[in-house]
């Protein structure tokens, strides 16, 4: 057993020391057979891990899930041990003398000579599953602070599905939550108010304003009430809206009684808890009450000598004059919009201001009652959720990209180093069973051949490796035609002896970005520009940057053999990956300037036909200073 262990070892300790992923080797009853320095140090950097005993015992694992340890039963290395199954890509917490961390194991069978076992693979990735945690908790405490107000906020989409509400009462839910999750406006509401809703929802997200409506409850539980429907434009990649449903049956009663009752007018008016005003049609103050005064500052005399476009806002001013005009001629009722109102020490107050009109019975306007309540902290609640929820988005975007990029690293491990062990496995065993010399020379030709592509590929591997652990990049002001001008001094012989020619319109002149990324990206995208071109063709390039939404595009186009995308879009920035045989290319460099890309959060995206060339499109997300 001993000499078999050591065998194991010697011809597999150039694959386990791989620097920063774990390896182990178990047998089939899960004792340690060999390990790498990597391994030692994610499970046990306190003690050396005893090659007499069993992963699965010597070591307590813990559960992503609740933190609680698992029994030596539960660990995927007893599973796969006893029952012969084999999970991939378990998350695992262990404790060790350095801290607790969190593991991404991959299991794969291994079988050399009589000696069966698991390959074992570890990575370290307590940094991603800590912030993953850190990010749930913040969307939570989000859905709480929504959940607090008084309104009922739903999420719904352009066709106006309703995908997701929070109240702190459920019995405001026109519905239970089962019945309209899901479900379309106009399955749910009487035609009158879905309509009108859907045409609104349309409206908001084209043009990106928040629009509202008022309605009557038809529902049982919700006779004959009066309802106020926000429409705020969110989510734009996903074209959702949130809808914004306030009681406003009170609201409606008080109007209604005001027209009909003076006195109880005049009690209300005065001591409201809403600043309120009477108006002229020209917009001058007639009456106000003390909460007006004290949310804009003036007394009351001083009040009555203000025309109210006087202290508006001028980005509010337009769309108060063209709604007062309606209301004015009839043709709405009433209108309640937010506006800034400027106070009396200068500075601006956001209020949420209704407003409606009083006609004679000849249906001539009298004059106007305006209802101004205080929004100053509700918008400044508003801005810091907004704000989170930008911040936990980007959070977001950075834990799937790495996980995606720590999942294709680990397949290119399993897949790219499995090749060439295994053709080196059968072709040492050929060697030894056979007596022929010719045979045996054949074979060690062809082990030199998988070993130079062994090598070959931990040397990819290699840079890949380096690339993610450069965590102190240097930012700098990059000017693109100093960039492109060292890179062609790169290429002069090539580019004289193809006659190829390469224009530019810089739009943007300068970014800030990793000098040493910004030369790889156009290094690789114009030698493939030059290389991958028909002998009988000069190549053209043309290389241009304009300003984008949140960034700056960079985009390479070629008159190139072109990729035939619908083979190989879903390849095309794979490792090792060649769409044109015949040319000296290892498939590695889209790869790379893919993750320096993507790992400084911009995209990249192609556009190409066969034999007409190609378009690279680089979005550069660049960092503040």
């Amino acid at each position: 057993m001993h000499l078999q262990r050591d065998s194991l070892a010697t011809s597999l300790s150039s694959t386990l020391n791989t620097g920063l992923e774990g390896l182990l080797l178990i047998a089939g009853d899960g004792t340690i057979l060999h390990r790498n320095e990597r391994a030692q140090q994610l499970l046990a950097p306190e003690n050396i891990l005893d090659d007499s005993s069993k992963l699965h015992e010597l070591i307590t694992f813990y559960s992503p899930d609740d933190l609680t340890a698992l029994k030596p039963e539960q660990t995927p290395f007893y599973i796969a041990v006893v029952e012969h199954q084999i999970r991939q890509e378990t998350i695992l917490g262990v404790a060790t003398g350095l801290g607790f961390r969190w593991l991404l194991v991959n299991m794969s069978p291994f079988a050399e000579g009589s000696t069966v076992g698991f390959l074992i693979s570890l990575v370290d990735i307590t940094k991603i599953v800590n912030q993953n945690r850190t990010l749930k908790d913040k969307q939570q405490q989000l859905q709480l602070l929504v959940a607090s107000l008084n309104d009922l906020v739903f999420e719904v989409t352009d066709a106006g599905v309703f995908k997701n509400y929070w109240t702190n009462d459920p019995s405001l839910l026109f519905y239970p939550p089962e019945e309209f999750l899901n479900k379309n406006l106009s399955d749910l509401f009487p035609e009158e108010l879905a309509n009108p809703a859907l045409k609104l929802i349309g409206r908001s997200l084209q043009l990106d304003q928040e629009f509202e409506m008022e309605f009557q409850s038809n529902f049982e539980n919700h006779q004959n009430k009066w309802y106020n429907l926000q429409i705020k434009p969110i989510h734009h990649s996903q074209n959702r809206v949130a809808l914004v449903v306030s009681d406003i049956t009170k609201q409606v009663e008080s109007t209604e009684k005001i027209r009909f009752n003076e006195h109880k007018f005049n009690q209300a008016f005065h001591f409201s808890g809403l600043g309120m005003a009477l108006t002229d049609l020209a917009g001058y103050c007639i009456e106000s009450n003390h909460t007006l005064t004290k949310i804009l500052g003036y007394s009351q005399d001083e009040i009555r000598k203000i025309k109210f476009t006087h202290i508006t806002h001028p980005d509010d001013l337009k769309q108060d004059i063209s709604l007062r005009h309606q209301l004015i001629q009839g043709e709405i009722e009433t209108f309640t919009l937010q506006k800034r109102y400027q106070h009396q020490h200068g500075h601006f107050v956001w209020c949420s201001v209704t407003v409606s009109a009083v006609f004679d019975k000849s249906s001539t306007p009298l004059f106007l009652i305006v209802q101004v309540l205080d929004i100053s902290e509700s918008k400044k609640n508003i801005e810091i959720l907004k704000r989170q929820k930008f911040e936990s988005d980007l959070v977001k975007m950075d834990l799937e990209t790495k996980v995606r990029q720590m999942e294709e690293f680990a397949n290119i491990l399993a897949h790219n180093l499995k090749g060439p062990l295994s053709n080196m496995q059968m072709l040492i065993d050929g060697i030894k069973d056979s007596n022929d010399e010719k045979i045996k020379a054949n074979f060690l030709e062809l082990l030199k051949t998988s070993n130079n592509q062994l090598t070959e590929t931990l040397h990819d591997l290699g840079e890949i490796l380096e690339l993610r652990s450069n965590q102190s990049l240097t930012y700098e002001q990059c000017n693109f035609s100093d960039v492109l001008k060292k890179i062609k001094q790169q290429f002069i012989d090539e580019i004289q002896r193809k006659n190829a020619t390469i224009s530019t319109e810089f739009n943007v002149k300068e970014i800030y970005y990793p000098k040493i990324y910004l030369e790889s990206i156009l290094s690789n995208l114009i030698s493939n520009a030059l290389r991958f071109t028909a002998s009988d063709k000069a190549p053209q390039i043309e290389i241009r940057t304009y300003k984008q939404e949140e960034g700056t595009l960079l985009a390479v186009k070629d008159n190139g053999l072109g990729i035939n995308l619908p083979k190989y879009k879903s390849e095309l920035f794979m490792f090792k990956k060649i769409f044109h045989r015949g040319f000296d290319s290892k498939g590695v460099g889209l790869f790379l300037i893919r993750y320096q890309i993507e790992s400084l959060g911009g995209k990249i995206d192609v556009q190409s036909e066969i034999n007409a060339g190609s378009t690279f499109s680089v979005k550069f997300l660049e960092s503040k200073r």
